[in-house]
This record gives structure tokens, C-alpha cells and sequence, in this order.
């Protein structure tokens, strides 16, 4: 019987072969051993790419829905901020107003018009409120601030009210101007609402409050009618000033409830920017779990394979090893 061998050099050849090979299971097994994901995904899926192709879009998606939804939720939690301290500067001088009516002294009303010039200073710088260097209720005129400095707005109202000579002539002054487009709508800077921006998938919400709101232009004119008592309007006319305090005073209160009712609009989107958050960090999560375990691999399976390719190089280096000490002093030894 004829005995066919291998050459030396093809056997060696075979053998590296054999080795490099091994090798490379040896370490893509050890990868997926120590990462739990396949070293090798697109072969792991057979070439078909699309279900994490779309998991990404989906996660892509729902990382600018997050991203907006943050936005409006800074801007919407900086209004209420703001709603809040107009309430608080509001209710803080409402009943010393309302109360002039027992109480005419010239003192006390001027002492009230230097009040209400501070609260309206205040009011304005509530309404400049910035959040994340953009102003809150400028509409789409983020980087402006909507209102100018008190005293240009009070240097306007006494131009509107040059001529008035009772305590009612110049509160419906001042409220007309508050109304009118070339009053303070030329004085307001900023510009249309906000439109509504989507949050999460088929949700919509429209943080779209500005200082031209009438509940807010509404708290201005309170103020701005008690401030006009510190700018000397109707000098001389003791129970007049008094009364416009009165009035100040009654339209501050008149306008509460609708402090109130637009406070709870803007906590109404906070509500629904914070659902919507909530939502989109929940849909994120759970994607990205599916997406993890698509990519990874059975840890316990891959054990198996490093320990059976690991066996069969030791097998194969023991096996080199022999070849390698076949020479003719090795044959004839």
C-alpha cells in the first residue's frame, strides 16, 4: 500500500493556517465573553441592519423631542416663577391702595406712589425674565427684552394723561393706553406668540405667553396708576390722588382671578411637558434595552466556544511543536 504525505512547507502552510484562524476565535470569543455583544453584528444578523436601523431613528427622534420638550419646560417653569412674584408684588399693596379711602393724607398717598413705583420696577424686571438667554415673554422675539424701563413707560402715561383733572379720568387714561396699539403696543418689544412646538410623538404644546397678554398689561396698569401718584400727577388735588389709589388698588384686585386662571394655563403645559418628558424618556429606555439585546450575544454560548477553540489551539501548538522536531538526526536518533 502507497503511504501519500504532505510536504514539509505545505504542512507548516496548513498549520498557520489552522493557527490564525483559532486565533481569531479564540479572540472574538474572548471579546463577547468580556462585552456581552457580538463581535461581529452584521454576521450576527445576517446582513439585515434595518430593525437597528430603525431603533436608532426612534431613538434619534425621541432625543429632539426630549431636547425641545426641556426647552419649554425652562421656559414655561420661568413664567410661572414670574406669575408668582406679579401675585406677590400685587397682593402685597392692594389693600393699603383700596384702604385710601379712609385714610386721604397727602404723606400716605405719596408715601403709596413711591411703593408703587418700586413694585412696578419689579413687575417689568418680572416680565424681562430670562431664561437660558432668551426672554420668556418676547414671543418669537427671544432675544429681546419685551418691556423698557419703568420711567419711559411712565413718561408716556404722563403725556396720556395731560389733561385729566379727577382720579377716574386718569385710571381710564392710563387703561386706554394699556389698550391701545400705539401706547403700549408700541412700547411692548417683543413679538407674536410662541407657535406650539411638538414635545412628544402627536403632542403639542404652545408656551405661548407675552407681556401683551391682557391679564398681564391689566397688573400694569395697576401699578402704573398708583406709580403716577410718585410722579405728581394731579398736584395739589389731595382727595383726586387719593382716589386714583383707590382705583390702582380695585384694579389690581379686579385682575387676580385672571392672574390666577393664567398662572394655571401655563401650569396646565407645564403638566404637559413634564408627561411628555416622562413619556419620551420611558419610550428611550425601553428601545434602548431592545436594541441591547439584539446586538448581544449568549455570554454562556460564547464561553463555550473561547474553551473549545482554546482547547483546540493548545491542541494544535502541541501538534507544531512534533512537526517542527522532525528532521533526519530526530529520524535516525
Amino acid at each position: 500500500m502507497t503511504r501519500v504525505s504532505l510536504g514539509d512547507a505545505s504542512l507548516a502552510n496548513m498549520l498557520a493556517r489552522q493557527g490564525a484562524e483559532l486565533r481569531g476565535q479564540v479572540q472574538r470569543a474572548t471579546q463577547e465573553v468580556t462585552t456581552g455583544r457580538h463581535a461581529d453584528l452584521g454576521k450576527a444578523l445576517r446582513g439585515d441592519f434595518s430593525p437597528l436601523l430603525a431603533i436608532d431613528a426612534s431613538i434619534a427622534r425621541l432625543s429632539a423631542f426630549g431636547r425641545v420638550a426641556t426647552d419649554a419646560g425652562t421656559q414655561t417653569a420661568a413664567q410661572q416663577a414670574a406669575m408668582a412674584g406679579l401675585s406677590s408684588l400685587a397682593t402685597g399693596i392692594t389693600p393699603m391702595l383700596i384702604g385710601m379711602r379712609d385714610f386721604q393724607t397727602a404723606a400716605q398717598t405719596s408715601t403709596l406712589g413711591a411703593q408703587a413705583r418700586g413694585r412696578l420696577e419689579s413687575a417689568i424686571g418680572l416680565l424681562n425674565t430670562q431664561a437660558a438667554g432668551r426672554a420668556v415673554f418676547s414671543g418669537v422675539e427671544t432675544g429681546t427684552m419685551p418691556l423698557g424701563p419703568a420711567d419711559d413707560m411712565l413718561a408716556a402715561l404722563e403725556t396720556a394723561v395731560a389733561g385729566a383733572t379727577t382720579g377716574g379720568q386718569v385710571a381710564a387714561a392710563v387703561l386706554d393706553w394699556f389698550d391701545d396699539p400705539s401706547g403700549f403696543g408700541a412700547f411692548y418689544r417683543g413679538g407674536s406668540p410662541l407657535p406650539a412646538v411638538a414635545v412628544a410623538p402627536g403632542q403639542m404644546v404652545g408656551p405661548g405667553t407675552t407681556a401683551m397678554d391682557p391679564v398681564l398689561r391689566k397688573t400694569l396698569a395697576g401699578f402704573a396708576m398708583a406709580a403716577l401718584l410718585d410722579r405728581g400727577v394731579l398736584p395739589g388735588m389731595h382727595e383726586e390722588r387719593a382716589r386714583l389709589a383707590v382705583v390702582a388698588g380695585e384694579t389690581l384686585l379686579a385682575g387676580e382671578d385672571g392672574r390666577i386662571a393664567l398662572a394655571a394655563r401655563i401650569g396646565i403645559a407645564e403638566a404637559q411637558i413634564e408627561a411628555a418628558r416622562t413619556r419620551n424618556a420611558a419610550e428611550t429606555t425601553a428601545l434602548g434595552i431592545l436594541r441591547s439585546e439584539i446586538a448581544s450575544v449568549d455570554q454562556y454560548e460564547a464561553a463555550t466556544r473561547l474553551e473549545a477553540a482554546r482547547t483546540q489551539l493548545e491542541a494544535l501548538y502541541l501538534l507544531t511543536a512534533r512537526v517542527s522536531r522532525l528532521s533526519l538526526t530526530e529520524f535516525l536518533r
